[in-house]
């Protein structure tokens, strides 16, 4: 597929012109004139954890092929 120069140019024309119409409407907004205010507070929530540990590990045998994600 053969892209022409003139096709680059356009599409980074419209980019241009678009990205100019954002910028100047971003000028032409005025910020809020009410300010507010946050609070954070840490909740204190109940959690709990599971650790799994598998009690029935055994060698592998040696004809198996270990690759770099088991290290074993």
């Amino acid at each position: 597929m053969l892209i022409e120069s003139r096709t680059i140019v356009g599409a980074s024309a419209a980019l241009a012109i678009v990205g100019a119409a954002l910028w100047g409407s971003s000028l032409m907004m005025t910020p809020p004139s009410q300010t507010g205010q946050v609070e954070v507070t840490q909740v204190q929530e109940k959690s709990w954890s599971v650790e799994i540990k598998d009690m029935s590990f055994q060698p592998a045998a040696p004809d198996t092929q270990k690759t770099a994600a088991v290290t074993r």
